[in-house]
């Protein structure tokens, strides 16, 4: 029984000296953790659809807007964007033959807007407050969001917002403890098969390019792409002590 009762005081000698070595090295050290981050967005933005089932990076148009995110630990956060930009098309192409309408050309050029809400998880551990070396990330990101464009249809020119799925991929580095720079390509899938139609009486109905007379969900909805790079300053920060975990 003595050395049980021995050994049990050691052991709480032990914790209580670890808990006070502890306690002692974090006195008075104060960590600044960023939660909410914004800024500008720049890049170039372009379209996939009936008059460009494929290609990548094809007819593209510069593209801006800005974003906020709000940090929920070092591996997730929400972002929040706005963007603009412009989408181009053009028949007859050599990848693209629609058998319903002539070679007469056909061209297409609009300014579309897009709103997003997206997760982000980062692949690493991204600007941990207590970690070294987490200064780059590399990200996927995917959300909901919606697309503002002007719709032709029954000889009327409308306003019109429709549903979009955002998705994609980028990096991000922190240059200074405010500063941050990434790079990202997120592309959009929309529930629309008309923003390559544009006026009235065309040549080509890229809306209706088989001449099936009808609108399907799942036929030939059109896609648009933005890689932009950013810059995020900090807008909120939350002050931590050492000793009080990361969220």
């Amino acid at each position: 029984m003595a050395l049980m009762k021995y050994i049990r005081r050691k052991r709480i000698s032990k914790i209580f000296l670890i808990t006070t070595v502890f306690s002692v090295s974090c006195a008075g050290e104060i960590y600044s953790q960023t939660i909410l981050e914004g800024g500008p967005m720049l890049g170039v933005s372009w379209y996939n659809g009936d008059l460009n089932p494929q290609r990548q990076f094809y007819n593209m148009q510069p593209a801006f807007g800005a974003f906020v995110r709000f940090i929920h630990n070092d591996r997730l956060a929400y972002k929040g964007s706005f963007l603009l930009g412009g989408i181009n098309g053009e028949y007859p192409t050599n990848s693209v033959l629609l058998r319903e309408f002539n070679d007469q050309p056909y061209t297409f050029n609009r300014t579309i807007s897009d709103v997003a809400l997206m997760f982000e998880i980062n692949l690493f551990s991204f600007n941990h407050p207590y970690k070294q070396g987490t200064n780059f990330a590399p990200y996927i990101s995917f959300g909901a969001g919606t697309i503002f464009y002007k719709r032709f249809e029954n000889d009327e020119e409308k306003p019109y917002f429709v549903f979009s799925f955002p998705f994609g991929a980028g990096v991000k580095w922190k240059l200074k403890n405010n500063l941050r720079l990434g790079i990202e390509w997120t592309t959009r899938k929309t529930f629309a098969d008309d923003l390559d139609k544009v006026g009235f009486n065309n040549s080509v109905q890229p809306a209706d390019p088989y001449g099936f007379n009808q609108w399907k969900m799942s036929h030939n909805n059109d896609w648009v792409s933005f890689v932009t790079i950013y810059a995020s300053f900090t807008l909120i920060n939350k002050r931590e002590k050492c000793d009080a975990g990361f969220y």
